[in-house]
């Protein structure tokens, strides 16, 4: 790639379904998930992704499928390349393949396969109408904890009350335990008043960042703050602008709604121009 041209895309692999998530690993093998419950690895060769590499499909997790459920997460361990372990956040499916519930489980990666499942977390209850708001970005922290987004399930009050664990920033120690200097004690809340969020990421200097889905106007992008209030669930759902009188404000706000999605922080070495920018996926333009 020439780093002095301007930016294109190259498709690296052909894709079924919606993927929720994805992970490089140290060697540069991409991790990748589908909400449908499929978990995939593309292999790199020399570091390098390869459009000729076709990707593994390393495990199809029974999930409880919806608009806006089924497998939402995935992040891998800090030490994966020793334990193999990877970690995967989704919707239960009870009897009638509803959802039941949200879990946290990790898994051992074993040659082609994802083995060994040991939920860590599996008292995340289900969204009142059983489709929407379970967020799902998950994140392993540069303090080595994990980080999940749980969305708000359309109950704005819950997302009001840090006491509850809808409509949070939630924070685990890997095994699925609670931090000691986590801002609420004994509660894995990290911040609250949160709507619905896909992307968390860290910059240079260990800020965390979020981006939220307004309702109908006033996406948003916040400095995460330890136990900070961001302000979803005070004022009626249609209140449009949405007031700037409750909680943190945010970092960028947009007025034209563009669902921010995924995003992170430039650290590589091909566009020096982009050091430490942010990046970040607008789903609702096609944009980056």
């Amino acid at each position: 790639m020439d780093p002095t041209g301007p930016l294109v895309s190259q498709p690296i692999v052909q894709i079924d379904g919606v993927v929720t998530g994805l992970d490089f690993a140290a060697n540069g093998d991409l991790f990748y998930i589908t909400q449908n419950g499929g978990v995939y690895r593309k292999a790199a060769l020399d570091g390098e992704l390869q459009n000729d590499e076709p990707p593994r499909r390393l495990l199809q997790l029974a999930v409880a499928e919806g608009t806006e459920t089924g497998l939402l997460g995935l992040a891998l361990a800090g030490d994966f390349a020793d334990s193999g372990h990877l970690f995967l956040f989704y919707t239960v499916a009870d009897e009638a393949g509803a959802p039941a519930g949200a879990r946290l489980e990790r898994y051992t990666l074993q040659t082609n396969q994802l083995t060994d499942p040991v939920a860590i977390v599996s008292n995340l209850p289900p969204t009142a109408d059983q489709q929407y708001h379970y967020g799902g970005a998950l994140q392993l922290g540069p303090d080595g904890r994990l980080y999940l987004i749980f969305g708000d399930r359309n109950i704005l009050p819950e997302a009001r009350d840090p006491s509850t664990l809808p409509g949070s920033i939630l924070r685990y120690n890997v095994d699925g335990s609670i931090p000691a200097d986590n801002p609420f004690p004994g509660s894995p809340v990290y911040a609250y008043g949160i709507r619905n969020g896909f992307g968390l990421a860290w910059d240079g200097a260990g800020r965390l960042y979020e981006t939220e889905n307004g309702a109908s106007c006033d996406d948003e992008l916040n400095l995460i703050l330890p136990g900070a209030d961001y302000g979803w669930g005070v004022h009626p759902y249609d209140s449009c602008p949405y007031p700037d009188d409750t909680g943190q404000p945010p970092v960028q706000q947009w007025t034209q709604i563009i669902a921010p999605a995924g995003l992170t922080f430039y650290d590589g070495q091909r566009l020096p121009e982009f050091a430490g920018d942010l990046l970040l996926c607008a789903f609702n333009q096609s944009q980056l």
